[in-house]
């Protein structure tokens, strides 16, 4: 990242303590971005970065998971919910986690009656076993909240984290523990159908 010259301002933010924004230009993209740092004035007046205060950069770093085993669909909308996170978009992980779940109860099938009917033919049809319908029903109604406008109250980080917990663990259930039990399979198999073709084994 180049500063950028004379693009830098700031504002006091309490006794001989300042916030300031600078711009800089990506070495790469060479598109902007602004960095805010607190600056506390020392004895002489001379202001300097304050050590007891990050610095924080817009636009936020941006951090996503991948879904491996997961159809594409589903697994896109289950990255864009961790990356919502990532950047403090909680309502927004409310409403992709549930539309997640929804998708994955059509993937398999499950097409009729609302999300709660969907969820609990998924665990009588032993997709989900009990933990993880409960899991999905959190998300379920987490996600209704964002659906219908019912966010009076603001949504925390750590609501937001525990809700993209709960869809790992429905897409864990669904699609990745089968795949690794069959990809475990396959190359015990495989292991012993070579054994099975070595002389003298």
């Amino acid at each position: 990242m180049t500063p950028v010259q004379d693009a830098a301002t700031g504002a006091a933010i309490g006794p001989g303590l300042r916030v300031v924004d600078r711009a800089f230009a990506c070495d790469n993209c060479k598109r902007m971005s602004i960095r805010s740092d607190a600056e506390r004035a020392s004895s002489s007046g001379l202001y300097s970065r304050d050590p007891d205060y990050l610095p924080v950069w817009v636009p936020r770093d941006a951090e996503s998971r991948d879904f491996p085993d997961v159809p594409a669909h589903i697994a896109g909308a289950a990255t864009e919910a961790t990356l919502c996170l990532s950047v403090g978009a909680f309502r927004a992980v409310g409403s992709l986690a549930r539309a997640v779940i929804e998708a994955t109860a059509k993937d398999k099938g499950i097409t009729k009656g609302r999300l709660l009917e969907k969820i609990d033919a998924m665990y009588e049809q032993r997709i989900l076993r009990e933990h993880i319908r409960d899991a999905a029903h959190e998300i379920r109604h987490f996600g209704n909240d964002m659906a219908h406008g019912d966010f009076v109250d603001s949504v925390v980080a750590e609501e937001a984290e525990e809700i993209v917990g709960l869809m790992d663990e429905v897409l864990a259930e669904v699609y990745q523990s089968p795949a690794q039990v069959a990809r475990r399979r396959a190359a015990r198999l495989a292991k012993k159908g070579v054994e099975r073709g070595t002389p003298g084994a």
